[in-house]
């Protein structure tokens, strides 16, 4: 065999062991699966076997085509992997024009080729590079990177099969990289179908696709819920099966019928609608078509919302709100977070209350309604009811729009956000003018009856008794009658004072100790009727809600047990029981039971008559006392074997 003969072996074994080696590269796992990384560690540590370089590196361009940067360079001698080394095309430019307009740059002396010794200086001398051989990566004509094969220590010229391989070899990056890109669009669309997917599930809507040809898309599970459809129900390819079905389903279908012709008659709308179902629910219909950048139409997607709840929330709202515009007393809503806290609201009775039109109300701090004659104590109240943001209940004298005056009964409260801050108060008014001068008038009237009955018992009694001390038998007898009479009445006119007092000034339940509440009205009629047994049961140790004239209608209903038994020594017992919201007292006596008349005073069903053994009176004013106090009075039982009366009050400490 010849040399040239030899030479040809040689070149031909070159080619088969370069044609075999870019084969394993093409057909590489990682090359084609798109494991881009893995896919250059393979090539270069490949290419730097086969062609015997020093260093063999990828490099691709960035977006613009001005830098070029390492993503892989392997060093055969230290069998190392780097990467990260940047080429600006500003500093290269030679170099950067070869690589575009070359498919391959050989260059045996780097350093003095005028397409690469741009790199001496930055590049070649640092990393002792003498021959560069580079093979340029082509994407549709435009150059996206390049392969640069690097010998170390010496120059080398590179043959024709060698520069051949190293094209291959380029081609084979490119193929890694396209790919890579490609496995990176799959992984980007499973990713945005998988979320698409999540969040159709993950919506409180029903969730219908359809295509521009009718056929289903997709749905999400909440949309079979809402319809009752099975899994086997959303099977049909065409979505206008699936629109039948709900067709049937609601209470109107000629009107959806009719919805769905229009809709596909004009593909572009967007509608908003709502169905009443069969079964009583009502669903938000929203409909829009699914649409490209460009304007092209791929079909439509369909939402279904169950608003049941909140049209029944709605409509109770509007009967709330019907109710408070139209309520008989005068409600208003201010604005706290606002300067001066002016009135955002006014219901209809406000307006016909106090003869302003609402456009002159609305934006006005509720002080409009004050004048000359307003008292300044209440006016005070209410305001630092206000700034202590509390609830507060005054009595003003306020001013009509036509300056006539009248008694408002004005109740302030405070309506706090979900963090607890208050935004709004609350107003209530009411017209007490009728009740004001009613109760003036009846001030009146007690302190002449008081002032005259008073003065003239006095006189009748007095006289009573001159005849008593001066004569005897029956006339004696008739004088003292006259003297317990007029006692009795005296004690009446006392009776019918505090009467007067509770109603004219309606004091405000607050809580009150139980304890000496019980205590004190019991040792009080211990003291006054020795001869009598009473005693306090149960446990006392407790708050209650109640006026401060509670303890007077205890002592009452203790002294109307002993007084009117009609036993030697009676008995009377102050029973206490505790309950989780409220408090019993029970006064049980061993007397001879209430008359019917009495027992309707208690309860409150009884009307002014003529009053019994002079009791009348003081079971009056234990009702008023009980009702005041946000409680309640009932008869469990009364005979001739004595009575129980109970008297039910809230707990302040419950």
């Amino acid at each position: 065999m010849t040399a040239e003969d030899e030479s040809d072996e040689r070149r031909r074994r070159h080619c088969q062991r370069y044609h075999e080696a870019v084969l394993d590269l093409v057909t590489d796992e990682d090359v084609v699966e798109g494991a881009f990384d893995a896919a250059l560690r393979s090539i270069t540590e490949t290419a730097a076997e086969i062609v015997g370089a020093t260093r063999v590196s990828v490099w691709l361009f960035d977006d613009g085509g001005d830098r070029l940067r390492c993503v892989d360079r392997y060093d055969d001698r230290t069998d190392d992997h780097t990467g990260g080394t940047e080429l600006v095309s500003a500093d290269y430019p030679a170099y950067f024009e070869a690589l575009r307009t070359h498919r391959s740059i050989s260059a045996g002396d780097a350093r003095t080729d005028p397409r690469t010794r741009e790199l001496t200086a930055d590049y070649l001398e640092p990393t002792g590079v003498e021959s560069l051989l580079d093979a340029t990566l082509r994407s549709e004509g435009d150059v996206i990177g390049v392969v640069c094969h690097e010998q170390v220590g010496r120059t080398r010229e590179w043959t024709e099969t060698e520069i051949q391989f190293a094209g291959d070899v380029a081609d084979v990056v490119h193929r890694a990289l396209r790919n890579h890109r490609s496995a990176e669009q799959r992984r980007e669309l499973e990713f945005r179908r998988s979320l698409l997917e999540a969040q159709q599930e993950a919506m409180p809507d029903g969730v219908l696709v359809v295509g521009d040809g009718g056929e289903l898309h997709s749905w999400n599970t909440r949309f079979r819920d809402l319809w009752n459809l099975s899994a086997d129900g959303l099977e049909p390819p065409r979505g206008d099966a699936v629109l039948d079905r709900i067709r049937d389903r609601v209470t109107d279908p000629a009107a959806f019928v009719r919805r769905i012709e229009h809709l596909t008659e004009n593909p572009a709308e967007t509608s908003h609608d709502e169905l009443a179902v069969d079964d009583g629910r009502v669903f938000e219909l929203y409909s829009t078509p699914v649409r490209s950048d460009a304007g092209t139409q791929y079909g439509r997607l369909w939402l279904v919302r169950d608003i049941t709840e909140r049209r029944e929330r709605q409509d109770e709202l509007e009967l709330k709100n019907r109710t408070i515009d139209e309520a008989p007393i005068g409600i208003t809503l201010s604005d706290a977070t606002q300067p001066d806290n002016p009135l955002v609201y006014a219901n209809d009775q406000f307006e016909r209350l106090t003869g302003y039109p609402r456009e002159e109300i609305l934006g006005r701090n509720c002080r409009f309604l004050q004048g000359e004659r307003t008292a300044t104590e209440p006016v005070d109240d209410l305001r630092a009811a206000i700034d202590a943001e509390r609830s507060n209940t005054v009595e003003l004298r306020n001013y009509r729009k036509d300056e006539s005056e009248f008694w408002n009964r004005v109740t302030v409260a405070p309506v706090a956000d979900e963090n607890g801050d208050v935004t709004n108060y609350v107003g209530f008014q009411q017209d007490v003018t009728e009740r004001k001068e009613a109760t003036r008038q009846l001030r009146v009237l007690h302190r002449v009856l008081r002032h005259n009955l008073a003065n003239q018992m006095s006189i009748i009694r007095g006289t009573a008794e001159q005849l008593a001390e001066r004569s005897g038998g029956d006339t004696e007898a008739a004088a003292e009658t006259i003297v317990e009479e007029a006692d009795q009445l005296l004690g009446l006119t006392d009776k019918h004072r505090s009467i007067v007092r509770l109603l004219s000034e309606r004091p405000t339940p607050e809580p009150i100790a139980l304890e000496p509440l019980c205590r004190r009205p019991c040792r009080s009629v211990r003291t006054d009727y020795p001869h009598a047994d009473v005693t306090l049961a149960g446990d006392p140790n407790a708050t209650v809600v109640g006026i401060p004239t509670l303890e007077t209608a205890v002592h009452e209903l203790l002294v109307n047990g002993v007084v009117h038994g009609d036993r030697t020594s009676p008995s009377v017992e102050l029973r206490v029981e505790r309950r989780p919201e409220t408090v019993h007292l029970r006064i049980v006596d061993d007397g001879p039971g209430l008359p019917e008349e009495e027992r309707q005073i208690l309860t409150g069903d009884g009307t002014v008559e003529p009053l019994y053994h002079g009791l009348g009176m003081g079971l009056w004013l234990v009702h008023w006392i009980v009702s005041l106090s946000r409680g309640t009075i009932d008869i469990e039982e009364t005979g001739p074997d004595g009575t129980t009366i109970r008297i039910e009050l809230p707990r302040a400490d419950g």
